[in-house]
């Protein structure tokens, strides 16, 4: 998609709240936000290890009894698991690939302790328990996993902590239920603020790519004639000394087209038809200079030069080369019999062309251009309706 269409970007923020582009902005958004979404993913995620390591000082004063097999977990399977992890994330490519990992990373880390103190003999279960809501905030609010991702692991979390809860036999129903009303309380919220966390990120980068098709909207409209398409008299003052010859080996011609009697054509028929005149001759040398496929460059810069005239630039075509070319344009404009009632019931728009090449000494365009108008100027002298070489 052209980012210079901001109609299509526009229409974006009616969808916001579904969390989900059109496929293409969707893509775009996903490109964007990848090696972001992979560097916070392996920063964060090492810090965290860190620290579910370090909460093995918890599992030393509360529950002692299955301290051992608590140590092996966390250092012996929980650490390699998210330092593989950590490998991992960079050859990611899809952001719910990176967000995945995540999820799956912090369901383990709920589930594996979970399951080991449900063998365990302290009353301080419960207690314990409610360290799983910091697992909640880092996936939700520190890692940011997309919303839908964040739902899927804080349900899988809490159906965790209620299954682990419920096999204590010293958790009464109050407070059994009490800790489930707390986790689908907290988790609502935390997936509230998920929401907003996705939908505020989805919103600014609308507004980035918005504003990025304006600039690229601006910059097409500064170097583009607005009549014809084509590229304008300023662009060619910016792209002119790029398209200078570095040696004597490369060949750069030049086509200078003129329209014939076009004074007369816009006298008799209007100058609305004068433009659409213009337009149609536009249009047909837009499409005989097209590339040949898309991993090939045009085969010129055409340039409105100034009202019927047109100059193209041509790199690598010698003036014989170049010529065969306007000739060919020449011949397809009068083909196609654009009616020129003043010169006639049977008059048809023709052109007018000069040719010319770079020559060795020449320092700047004007010599190149002035060469192409001086022909142009030889073929109207000789009748108009065709091609002239310097």
């Amino acid at each position: 998609m052209s980012l210079s269409r901001s109609g299509p970007i526009d229409g974006e923020f009616a969808s916001l709240n579904q969390l989900r582009f059109s496929p293409p902005i969707e893509a775009l958004f996903e490109k964007a936000g990848l090696p972001q979404r992979i560097e916070l993913g392996r920063t964060t995620l090492a810090v965290a290890t860190l620290l579910y390591d370090v909460f093995l000082l918890a599992d030393w004063v509360i529950l002692p009894d299955v301290l051992w097999p608590l140590t092996v977990m966390r250092l012996g399977i929980a650490t390699p698991l998210a330092l593989l992890i950590i490998w991992i994330l960079p050859r990611s490519r899809h952001v719910w690939q990176v967000d995945g990992l995540l999820v799956w990373t912090s369901v383990l880390s709920v589930l594996m302790p979970s399951t080991i103190i449900s063998f365990g003999t302290s009353h301080y279960v419960a207690i314990y328990q409610f360290g799983a809501i910091l697992i909640i905030i880092y996936l939700v609010l520190v890692q940011r996993v997309r919303f839908r991702l964040a739902v899927l692991g804080l349900v899988l979390i809490v159906l965790i902590q209620i299954a682990t809860i419920a096999r204590r036999p010293e958790v009464d129903a109050a407070t059994f239920w009490y800790i489930v009303s707390f986790y689908i309380l907290a988790s609502v919220i935390l997936l509230l603020g998920s929401f907003v966390l996705e939908r505020t990120e989805r919103y600014g980068f609308l507004q980035r790519l918005r504003a990025d098709s304006m600039i690229e909207h601006n910059e097409a409209m500064a170097r583009t004639d607005q009549l014809t398409g084509l590229f304008n008299r300023h662009h060619l003052a910016t792209i002119g000394a790029d398209l200078i010859p570095k040696s004597a080996a490369e060949p750069l011609g030049a086509l200078l087209i003129d329209i014939d009697h076009f004074k007369r054509f816009n006298d008799t028929q209007g100058h609305l038809a004068g433009d659409r005149c213009i337009r149609a001759i536009s249009d047909l040398l837009r499409e005989m200079l097209a590339p040949a496929n898309k991993n090939t460059p045009p085969l010129g810069t055409a340039v409105r030069f100034g009202g019927e005239e047109i100059l193209v630039l041509l790199p690598g075509m010698t003036a014989a080369q170049a010529a065969v070319l306007g000739d060919a344009i020449r011949r397809r404009v009068e083909g196609v019999r654009i009616p020129h009632p003043g010169l006639g019931p049977a008059g048809v728009v023709t052109l007018s062309i000069g040719v010319a090449d770079w020559k060795n000494g020449d320092s700047e365009l004007d010599a190149l251009v002035n060469a192409a108008d001086a022909a142009l100027y030889r073929a109207k002298d000789l009748g108009r309706n065709r091609v002239m070489v310097a």
